[in-house]
């Protein structure tokens, strides 16, 4: 190392960390989630069989994308937080490189998969002509299938 020069030393940077810093990635995340919301939900209201398709897509869609990320920073926090706590109580252990450290991720997407389901439940198909049983599957499939499975993603594929 040249003189000068900081080196940082378990300095940890995953992937969900995204979530609370803005940069390029936004770029990509915004249209990303847009995308996957939509596909999401367009194929639940073809598997379920619900018609007018795109009149409950433009009523309902930025609602379920906004609260989508509205609710991966909630799972993003938790994981933060619970990153810090084990940090605290054990300094020198890298949760994030031992094997089975992303177990921490776990209760970070199950929050926000709940909180997808319950969002969109409540809020976002609300004035759409569903049945509530419509609704609840459309808010289970959007909760399924987008919740921030990226958390997954293991720090050492990152560097």
């Amino acid at each position: 190392m040249k003189k000068g020069q900081t080196k940082l030393y378990n300095v940890l940077f995953p992937i969900w960390m995204f979530y609370f810093l803005p940069t390029v990635v936004w770029l990509i995340l915004l249209p990303g989630n847009f995308l996957i919301d939509s596909l999401v939900l367009l194929a639940a209201m073809k598997v379920f069989g619900i018609a007018g398709k795109l009149a409950i897509w433009k009523r309902s869609i930025l609602k379920v994308w906004l609260f989508g990320f509205a609710a991966d920073f909630a799972g993003g926090g938790v994981v933060f937080a619970l990153m810090l706590l084990l940090e605290r109580l054990a300094p020198r252990l890298n949760t994030f490189l031992i094997p089975g450290g992303q177990i921490i991720v776990l209760p970070g997407i199950a929050l926000a998969g709940w909180l997808i389901y319950l969002l969109n439940k409540t809020f976002s198909f609300r004035g759409t002509g569903l049945a509530e049983g419509e609704i609840r599957r459309l808010s289970l499939s959007l909760a399924l299938w987008t919740a921030p499975y990226t958390m997954l993603i293991p720090v050492e594929w990152i560097y």
